[in-house]
């Protein structure tokens, strides 16, 4: 190991593990990525949670990575009045479709709604009516391929080792926000002043 090495791998406990007790992890929960993470599908990414059992694991889409694909181009027999983005929402099941919304479960009957205005799945027979419709769905639903999992007590132990920084109560203001290259920074300028230096780390360090 180098010493350029050794160095950037003190600085990354010094700085970037974090001092204030995290919450935890729980349905609803948003978890941020530290800005050292360099793996493609996690770097930068803010994730919520839509499901967290400490015996049964836990399960979240991730909010911020849109895909070079539309949902039109995935699914060309949908009839779909407008282009719709398509998001990769983790590494597990990159064969499955998901969708979270606003719309709520009147709306779109069978959703789980994990966080105060925010709702993961439901009837697709619905949402293939009002994708087929003039409803404007900009800003209140998400479609996703893929997933993130955990199990029984694994994202815990990540917490613990500072992988993820814990939002409460942020789902709502965060999940269909504009600006899918924002959330990330707006996520952590939320925790306060004590995470300046995540924000301002470089994204490519090499370039630096």
């Amino acid at each position: 190991m180098t010493i350029f090495a050794t160095e950037m791998e003190d600085l990354n406990l010094d700085i970037f593990n974090l001092l204030d007790h995290q919450p935890s992890p729980s349905r609803g929960a948003m978890i941020v990525a530290k800005p050292t993470v360099e793996d493609y599908c996690f770097k930068r990414s803010v994730t919520l949670l839509v499901d967290h059992d400490n015996e049964e694991g836990s399960m979240g889409v991730i909010i911020n990575k849109p895909t070079r694909f539309t949902l039109n181009e995935v699914l060309p027999d949908l009839e779909i009045a407008s282009s719709v983005q398509l998001y990769l929402g983790g590494p597990v099941g990159t064969n499955q479709l998901f969708f979270i919304h606003s719309l709520g479960d009147k709306a779109i009957p069978g959703s789980v709604q994990v966080a105060p205005g925010v709702y993961f799945g439901g009837d697709f027979e619905m949402i293939k009516m009002i994708l087929g419709s003039s409803h404007d769905i900009n800003g209140k639903i998400k479609f996703m391929v893929g997933y993130c999992g955990w199990t029984a007590g694994q994202l815990n132990q990540e917490v613990n080792r500072h992988d993820w920084a814990v939002l409460k109560d942020r789902a709502s203001q965060l999940t269909f926000s504009e600006h899918d290259d924002e959330i990330w920074s707006k996520a952590v300028a939320l925790f306060g002043e004590q995470y300046r230096l995540w924000s301002s780390w470089p994204t490519d360090v090499s370039q630096n």
